[in-house]
């Protein structure tokens, strides 16, 4: 099996973003904040329907209950 290649990305934040990446974490809802920006953008593309992100299996799944 071929070796996944990652790449670093940078990311400028404002306060109140990374305030409440900050309140995720501090609530032990995510361990980190690149956990959190990971499970967000996996959001992102489920609603932009990017593979293999977006399946029609999960189409009318509620991602926001709590």
């Amino acid at each position: 099996m071929p070796k996944k290649v990652k790449r670093r990305l940078s990311l400028t934040l404002t306060r109140v973003y990374v305030e409440a990446l900050d309140r995720l974490v501090d609530e032990g809802i995510y361990l980190e904040h690149q956990a959190a920006l990971r499970a967000a953008l996996r959001l992102l593309f489920r609603v932009h329907r990017i593979e293999p992100f977006y399946s029609e299996l999960i189409e009318n799944v509620d991602i926001f209950r709590e």
